[in-house]
């Protein structure tokens, strides 16, 4: 699925609206001097002057705002990283008030235009013109404030990642330094990208990956899924939330060497935690087998009251990713009619 948000076309600045639309519609009218009278010339500037500043301002206006896709037919992925990223209530307000500004310029000019007909001295038809202007700038500065709140959010909306909606996106969880940037470059085919993603300190890092099940989409949160709820705020809560759209399973990275600095106690903390947060199938992979030190029976034991699976691997050295990989396609088929896809509304 490609991002809705990727070609969404960035407003001006409301000073910088003013200007450009200024300095078109005073750069016209040296072409209009051949009329069969002056105040028919000078009545022709004026009306192209007005005309000319409203369509300039009205057509940037109306352009951003068909230009943002319609919030309530996205995908309730996106929808819920809206949300997260700007407000759905906030960004709809804005784009009503930029979508009045431009329809209420064009209505003042239209007066304008009937006003400056009727009129023959020059003095009053200059009169009017600036009138206008006056007018249509105090509408443009009404809206600064949502006009620069859209110019903020959009660059974060346009650089959100792109998501097969055809392929399960596995998530991959995790403290840090357990070993899931390891892991999904080794069930990936190629060297993993790393795509902005606002609610994380590294980004989003997406790999894809083939397997029995069809192509599938690996995906690592940094600095999202490595913490308690406690800590974390309320961003990072509905971006959790909005990782429920995704369709597919958690691979949960344990390290029982507890070498990553973080206790079994807390990782498993952490899982429980996860789980009520993000209700999907979870996979358990207990990493760095190869050290012999470590608390693996333990966190069998603890893993197996919880009814989870787990397996022992080494992601550094590749033991038992062939295991992994062939209970991700257990779960992956036997999921497939039950997980919620991109696309599909909830």
């Amino acid at each position: 699925m490609v991002n809705p948000f990727s070609s969404i076309v960035e407003p001006p600045a409301v000073e910088d609206l003013i200007e450009i639309s200024f300095r078109r519609a005073f750069s016209k009218g040296k072409s209009l001097k051949r009329r069969r009278d002056k105040i028919s010339a000078i009545r022709d500037r004026e009306i192209g002057r007005i005309q000319s500043v409203a369509d300039t301002i009205s057509l940037k206006l109306e352009n951003f705002v068909k230009s943002f896709p319609n919030i309530d037919e996205i995908d309730p992925f996106y929808r819920e990283l809206l949300d997260v990223l700007a407000g759905t209530d906030e960004i709809k307000h804005s784009l009503g008030a930029v979508f009045w500004a431009s329809t209420t310029i064009k209505k003042i000019s239209r007066f304008y235009y009937s006003s400056m007909r009727r009129e023959s001295d020059p003095d009053r038809m200059a009169e009017l013109r600036r009138e206008f202007l006056g007018r249509a700038v105090s509408v443009l500065r009404r809206v600064r404030k949502e006009i620069d709140f859209l110019r903020n959010s959009i660059p974060k909306l346009r650089d959100l990642p792109d998501f097969d909606i055809n392929s399960p996106v596995v998530i991959i969880a995790g403290m840090p330094n357990t070993g899931k940037s390891t892991l999904i470059s080794k069930l990936t085919t190629k060297k993993p990208e790393i795509a902005p993603y606002p609610f994380t300190t590294k980004g989003l890092i997406i790999g894809h990956g083939e397997t029995s099940v069809g192509r599938v989409q690996f995906v690592d949160t940094p600095g999202l899924l490595d913490r308690p709820l406690s800590e974390r705020n309320k961003m990072e809560l509905q971006a959790i939330a909005a990782l429920r759209h995704l369709r597919g399973p958690v691979i949960y990275m344990m390290d029982p060497t507890e070498t990553c600095g973080y206790s079994l106690d807390s990782q498993l903390s952490l899982l429980r935690e996860l789980m009520e947060s993000l209700p999907k199938p979870y996979l358990v992979a207990l990493n760095k087998c190869d050290i012999e030190d470590g608390k693996f029976p333990e966190a069998e034991r603890r893993l197996e009251g919880m009814k989870i699976r787990a397996l022992r691997i080494s992601a550094e050295r590749g033991d038992g990713l062939g295991d992994l990989i062939n209970e991700l396609e257990r779960i992956l088929r036997e999921h497939e009619g039950s997980i919620p896809s991109l696309g599909r509304a909830p």
